[in-house]
């Protein structure tokens, strides 16, 4: 109620109609107070008071040559949208569940298989950790000690100590489970708190279809729509924090405990080129699975001209498949699209 009545009163058009209102009932009063000295003179009362009325006020304005600036409302043009030039491809030549091919400049689908659907995002989830620990600006440089059991990879072990930088470096290149665990420790926060606020914050970006339930991607109720995952894409691929560790096609941890060096290969087969591809532009991508999920991928690519789409493939039947599948939708996407500049 509050914020309606301040909308209102902030109106500037609602705000110049009601002054040239006030304007003409303060004339009412005056030449009503004068009625008795008009009548002496044989005006009516009648006569009066359709003069006031006639005092509408773009008339009172010219009237008294008020200056001021006009509001005039600009026309609203619409945005030429891309416009599909070939033939779609039949959802069924896809083994994905769930795949969105959508465009970044103006926000419009593309192509779409079961969009809405929830699906279990597995390690896709760790780019909404991301998010979240960026938001607590970590101290880069501050040593960490790994916590998690160590069945949950073999990036790094219990006790190791590593700089939140690196192990920010190995959650996100190495997709390491116990990384992002150990961050969210580093971070003095409860793993119930920091999914409390993941939660939050997809609900402030929009994704209505998704919840988390963990911090890592390993439970299968960390779910969202490929339609809610594009949304997250979007968001991180604003953090030049994220994206450059996306890009990062490998990565060297050395532990002191153990005095050991250990080598991580980014997990996106399409950076690393061991999926060959002709993409002019490649801005990163993220993986994800488990048993219930299957193979999931998120990225964004680029035709050099422009055009850059956000691909999303969620379930599909093989570790190989998400990455041939997101690449077959997109450069189709690419190939069968004009774009009007």
């Amino acid at each position: 109620m509050a914020l309606n009545f301040l909308e209102k009163n902030n109106d500037p058009l609602r705000n110049q109609s009601e002054h040239w209102r006030a304007v003409v009932a303060v004339l009412v009063l005056v030449l009503a107070g004068t009625g008795s000295l008009l009548r002496q003179s044989g005006v009516s009362n009648q006569m009066v008071f359709k003069k006031v009325e006639s005092l509408t006020p773009a008339k009172v304005m010219q009237k008294f040559k008020i200056g001021g600036d006009i509001e005039v409302t600009p026309p609203i043009q619409k945005p030429k949208l891309p416009e599909l030039i070939g033939e779609m491809p039949l959802p069924e030549s896809f083994t994905a569940h769930g795949i969105l091919v959508k465009d970044n400049a103006t926000g419009v689908v593309l192509y779409r298989k079961n969009e809405y659907d929830k699906w279990p995002l597995a390690s896709i989830t760790k780019l909404m950790s991301a998010l979240i620990i960026l938001e607590n600006n970590p101290d880069w440089g501050t040593s960490a000690i790994v916590i998690g059991e160590d069945a949950l990879d073999a990036h790094m072990y219990a006790g190791d100590v590593y700089t939140i930088d690196e192990l920010w470096q190995a959650g996100l290149i190495g997709s390491s489970n116990k990384a992002i665990i150990s961050l969210v420790n580093a971070l003095n926060w409860t793993e119930i708190a920091f999914v409390e606020r993941m939660n939050q914050k997809a609900l402030e970006l929009g994704m209505t279809e998704s919840k988390f339930v963990d911090p890592t991607g390993l439970d299968p109720g960390n779910v969202a729509s490929a339609s809610d995952t594009a949304i997250l894409l979007n968001e991180v691929m604003k953090k030049e924090k994220i994206t450059k560790a996306l890009l990062t096609t490998e990565y060297n941890l050395y532990s002191k405990e153990r005095r050991k060096d250990h080598h991580m290969w980014n997990t996106d087969w399409l950076l690393l080129g061991w999926i060959p591809h002709q993409f002019k532009e490649f801005y990163g991508g993220k993986t994800g699975y488990i048993a219930v999920s299957g193979y999931n991928f998120a990225m964004r690519v680029g035709d050099g001209a422009g055009h850059v789409i956000d691909v999303i493939v969620l379930g599909a039947e093989s570790h190989e498949a998400r990455f041939t599948e997101a690449k077959k939708i997109a450069e189709w996407t690419l190939a069968n699209y004009k774009w009007f500049e």
